[in-house]
């Protein structure tokens, strides 16, 4: 199944971490931080951009505070622990 932006909107908090893993490069990183239940690993790997140079103009605010942010029942701690762990 092919996921749009838009199902997110519609359907918030509905689609499976592999669904939204799977169309993940079609996907505004915004709209899914938003709209549906991420867990840590995801949040790492796919939405935290560390590189401000990569010349997206967004990259900046996509870090560990602001997924936490958006995924409160993500704990903080967790965020931090994968982050080391996929940064070895």
């Amino acid at each position: 199944m092919k996921l749009t932006d838009q199902n997110l909107l519609d359907h918030k908090y509905t689609y499976s971490l592999s669904d939204i893993e799977k169309n993940v490069k079609y996907l505004n990183k915004k709209i899914m931080l938003a709209t549906q239940y991420l867990d840590a690993r995801f949040c790492i790997q796919y939405i935290l951009d560390m590189d401000i140079d990569n010349g997206s103009e967004d990259s900046y605010i996509f870090d560990i505070d602001y997924i936490h942010s958006f995924q409160p029942q993500i704990k903080y701690e967790d965020l931090k622990n994968e982050f080391k762990k996929q940064n070895k």
